[in-house]
């Protein structure tokens, strides 16, 4: 049994809640779905400005419920990844489970002996860094308990690399399914000139020659909406717009015909990667266009819930727009299945998984 005022499970993270960021926004979505299933769960963050406060962002993420959250300015990238841990080693030494997502902090934690599980985000830079082989030491000394990866591609790197295959769990991100109930169908008449959905960072290594290649061609009107660093060439039918809340994007998706993800495979965390995008993009049931990638196949299946096409041509994502255009059957059958599909994603779906994973729950 836990003890009084300390909670089943502890979530240690270092996203600012102040930033429209997309580690924060599934960080919320899990801790809030993890409470919803029974779990209490407190959520440390470091301090956020005070133009923000967590019911604020909650209800900008349409999250309806209020999870605990905390501050703590030892969580702030200023001091050592181990401060939280030293000031708090009772508290988290008492708790049933200790979750980051974070390689510094799951560092940090074990390198005092607080047993933790880490949830794998980004492998690349592990490796480059050369954290990834004092991950896995501390795994296999069991100071590391589960290891979840968001995707199978990851987890076979993982296991590659010299993770027990036992101790991993595979846990994609995640949908509110709720958002999108109220979404009309896919509308065929309107593929003959469709609107044409990116939502997310706007760069090269996400697909921007892609985008702007379909806009000088004219296939529809382009619609990116997200945060750029990058120059976006001025086109007819391409428009731009800075990132809103995410309580907006359903809203997005219902007024657009086709969704892109054309990631580049030369992304630094693209062999790992499980974007919200296309999990929301699946449960509005609007026809996906995504990079054929193998994190991308393990959701999607090309003629069945989607169109892959090959990140380096912008060729193919023309024949694919094109292909959905003259084949509106097509595009329904593609939207239909992926919005069926997405059922399996939801946050509470994944909490489960997660729950089940790290000893919280048997079922």
């Amino acid at each position: 049994m836990p003890k009084p005022d300390i909670p089943e499970l502890i979530y240690l993270g270092r996203s600012r809640l102040h930033r429209n960021r997309a580690n924060l926004i599934q960080t919320l979505h899990t801790v809030a779905a993890l409470t919803e299933i029974g779990i209490t769960t407190r959520l440390y963050l470091p301090p956020w400005h005070n133009n923000a406060t967590p019911d604020q962002r909650l209800h900008e993420m349409g999250i309806a419920s209020r999870p605990e959250i905390r501050a703590s300015q030892l969580l702030h990238r200023r001091w050592p990844a181990s401060a939280f841990a030293r000031f708090h080693k009772r508290l988290l030494r008492n708790a049933q489970a200790v979750y980051v997502r974070s390689p510094e902090l799951s560092l940090g934690l074990a390198s005092l002996g607080i047993v933790h599980h880490f949830e794998v985000h980004a492998l690349q830079p592990m490796i480059r860094q050369g954290v990834l082989t004092k991950v896995l030491d501390y795994h296999r000394q069991g100071l590391i308990g589960q290891l979840i990866p968001i995707s199978r591609s990851a987890a076979t790197a993982l296991v590659e690399a010299g993770a027990d295959r036992h101790r991993i769990h595979v846990s994609p991100s995640g949908v509110d399914l709720s958002a999108y109930q109220t979404i009309p169908p896919l509308d065929p008449q309107r593929l003959a000139e469709p609107r044409i959905v990116y939502l997310g960072r706007i760069s090269r290594d996400r697909g921007l020659e892609i985008l702007t290649h379909l806009a000088e061609r004219a296939m529809g009107e382009i619609r990116l909406v997200g945060d750029c660093d990058e120059r976006i060439p001025d086109y007819p039918r391409l428009s731009h717009r800075p990132a809103v809340p995410h309580r907006q994007v359903a809203g997005l998706y219902a007024q657009s015909e086709l969704v892109l993800l054309p990631y580049q495979s030369d992304l630094l965390h693209a062999d790992g990667i499980s974007p919200m995008k296309l999990f929301e993009a699946m449960a509005a049931g609007r026809p996906v266009i995504a990079s054929d990638i193998p994190p991308l196949r393990e959701i999607l299946q090309h003629g069945r819930n989607a169109l892959l096409a090959d990140p380096t041509d912008p060729l193919s994502w023309e024949d694919a727009v094109k292909r959905l255009m003259r084949d509106p059957e097509l595009a329904c059958q593609l939207a239909a299945q992926a919005r069926q599909d997405a059922d399996a994603y939801s946050w509470p779906n994944r909490a489960s998984g997660i729950a089940r994973a790290i000893g919280l729950r048997t079922h």
